[in-house]
């Protein structure tokens, strides 16, 4: 059996196993694969190799074997571009061998799941005598599997440097990876089974509140909640929003800025509320009766801010820097004068701190 049958055999041999074996299944886009190629070249009847350096006819017919591989990508689901190698082993005429190579490029569109054309470029060496061509292509592929195809095809090139018209035909396995899906045919309905009898149920269990704040277990997303406060409906605890004061207010003698001794304990009291609150700075506002000159009323009003204010710092340790003093002098009366304790009222120093602080909600 010469070169010519067993190419075409191998050609016929494997279109006839691919197609019983073959299944359909849908190319996506970016798929890439890898093949194997096999295949007979039909030199030009002017083609020539260089033998014992001499020029000498290539045998025209289909006489030439190629193998090689190739690369290519799913540009889309119909377009597909392809790179080759070829390598070349052909008979001189009358008698004698010449070896080379051929590799390209193509471009390639599927008209359907079966059938595609395609245009490209080829660079073909046949014993030391090259040139470059156009190709034209068509092609069936079927798939063996989700990822191997089998492949035949056949063309014609034609030279742009030589006046080369030049057949092929090759057979390829391709492998593609990534796992596509496949569309396999129907299968039979099975015959419904006879119905299994119900599986007894289960008897239901009793809802569970661990921590008694009225939420099961299952639903409870704040466990051990104490039992004397309010909680969602996700078991966790309610809060309100709740404003602390801490108030001082300091009596003066007539005419004076002196803090009494009676006055030290509502001063430690706001020093120890000041300590607990750190973020709290305060400011003390002095006050006078409206006996006496206004501008000696608004002085001793000062006075009398700054000796409670000294008293925060030097006794009870508050950072100067979060107290503050100011006098009102006689503009701001607690009461209207009419007696002498009206005015012991007005002489005074008044500051005032508040927070608000989170706290839980307590049951009825």
């Amino acid at each position: 059996m010469n070169k010519l049958n067993a190419i075409l055999l191998a050609l016929v041999s494997a279109g006839v196993t691919g197609t019983a074996m073959a299944q359909q299944t849908q190319v996506e886009q970016n798929d890439i694969y890898v093949g194997a190629r096999l295949g007979a070249f039909a030199p030009d009847s002017e083609r020539v190799a260089i033998d014992n350096n001499a020029l000498v006819p290539v045998d025209s017919g289909f006489d030439t074997l190629a193998t090689g591989l190739e690369v290519g990508v799913m540009l889309t689901k119909a377009w597909e571009a392809r790179v080759y190698y070829d390598y070349m082993e052909s008979d001189l005429d009358p008698t004698g061998n010449a070896y080379g190579e051929s590799y390209g490029s193509d471009i390639l569109y599927h008209f359907n799941d079966l059938v595609y054309g395609g245009l490209g470029v080829v660079s073909t060496d046949i014993g030391g005598v090259a040139d470059k061509a156009a190709r034209a292509t068509v092609g069936h592929r079927s798939f063996i599997n989700n990822n191997l195809a089998w492949r035949v095809e056949g063309g014609v090139q034609r030279g742009f440097d030589e006046d080369y018209t030049e057949g092929f035909a090759n057979v390829g396995l391709q492998w593609f990876f990534g796992g596509r899906d496949a569309v396999t045919e129907a299968k039979p309905r099975p015959a419904p089974a006879k119905p299994a009898e119900p599986a007894p149920q289960p008897e239901p269990q009793q809802a569970v509140d661990s921590d008694g704040d009225g939420v099961v277990d299952s639903r409870d997303r704040c466990a051990n909640t104490p039992a004397t406060y309010s909680v969602d409906e996700n078991g966790c605890v309610l809060y309100t929003n709740e404003t602390i004061r801490e108030e001082l207010l300091v009596e003066f003698d007539l005419n004076s800025s002196k803090v009494r001794k009676d006055a030290m304990e509502p001063i430690a009291e706001m020093a120890e509320f000041m300590k607990e609150h750190p973020q709290l700075d305060i400011t003390i506002h002095g006050h006078t009766d409206s006996t006496g000159e206004a501008k000696y009323n608004q002085w001793l009003s000062e006075r009398r801010a700054k000796s409670v204010a000294d008293v925060l710092v030097d006794s009870y340790g508050i950072s100067a820097s979060r107290v503050k003093s100011v006098g009102h002098g006689e503009s701001q009366l607690k009461v209207q004068e009419n007696s002498a304790a009206d005015r012991q009222e007005n002489r005074r120093i008044e500051a005032e701190l508040k927070v608000v602080t989170r706290v839980p909600v307590e049951k009825n």
